[in-house]
Order: structure tokens, then sequence, then C-alpha cells
């Protein structure tokens, strides 16, 4: 089984089966999500500012971005969601075209007089749709214990 959405019971309900559980599927993020989650303590005393964008529509938590503020030790309530479409092209820079399909992490950190920005842009469904393909391909072509396995195994593994 593989669980493509963040906030379900899956993992809890399916005992004896492989799980598979991506909080994201596009594979380039999933790469940066799982080297901010090894590196992302050593930032824990700095300023930091986590800020979120999605397509106006979208009201389900942003997965990613908790995922991200977990790696660097903010609570969920510390993210910065956008959703006004206006705020998207003027104060992110989202191209007009993608304002109805983008997803978009900016990370902030400051010492003093230094600042860092790391910042994720995806837009369109296509990076997902090929991440999916790419994560079923692995599943099928390594045999997995039935128990839940993150992803991020799979790039460990070189699978991904």
């Amino acid at each position: 089984m593989i669980e493509l959405s963040t906030g379900t019971d899956v993992v809890r309900l399916a005992h004896g089966v492989p799980v598979v559980v991506c909080p994201n599927a596009n594979l380039l993020m999933l790469k940066f999500m799982a080297m901010l989650s090894r590196s992302g303590s050593w930032f824990r005393h700095e300023f930091i500012r986590l800020t979120e964008s999605h397509q106006a529509g979208k009201t389900s938590v942003p997965g990613t971005a908790v995922a991200m503020a977990a790696s660097l030790s903010l609570p969920p309530q510390a993210i910065v969601s956008v959703r006004d479409p206006g705020r998207q092209s003027l104060e992110l820079g989202i191209p007009a075209e993608t304002l109805g399909r983008h997803a978009f992490h900016r990370i902030e950190i400051g010492e003093g007089d230094c600042r860092l920005r790391l910042e994720t842009l995806v837009t369109g469904g296509a990076p997902y749709v090929d991440g999916v393909r790419r994560i079923v391909e692995a599943s099928l072509s390594h045999p997995l214990e039935p128990r839940c396995h993150d992803v991020v195994e799979f790039i460990e593994q070189g699978w991904l």
C-alpha cells in the first residue's frame, strides 16, 4: 500500500502488509526534505521563518511544510501560509500562469548580518505523476517487509 496524503490513519489500519508513506510524491522535494531532516537541527538556535504557498483552493494541511518545520524544530503554527494570488505573485514571485497549480516553500535562516534563503517551487502535476510512477516501480521491484516504510528509505537505498 502506498500512502500519498498526509494526516491519515492508513499506517495504523494496514496490518500485515507493506505500507510506503510518502509525505510528498515529487522525488526532488523528497530528497530536499531528507537533506533538511538530517541537517535542520543545526539551525535550531537561529532565527527561522518558513513560508509556504499553494493554489488558493488548497484547504488541507500543508504536509510538506509541516515536515520541513519539524526538521527545523519549528512548531506547525509558525508556518506562514499564503493563499492570496496577489501576494503569491507580488511577494513570492510565483508566475501568474502557475497560480492555479503550484507548491512553493521558502526557508529563511538568519544570524546577525548573515541570511540564508532556501526556496522550492513546483508547478503543474508532472513531477508528482513521475514520482508516483517511480515509487510504484521501486515498490514492485524490491521485496518489502510487512511494516511501515518511509519513502526516504527508498532514496537511501538508491532505489529512487
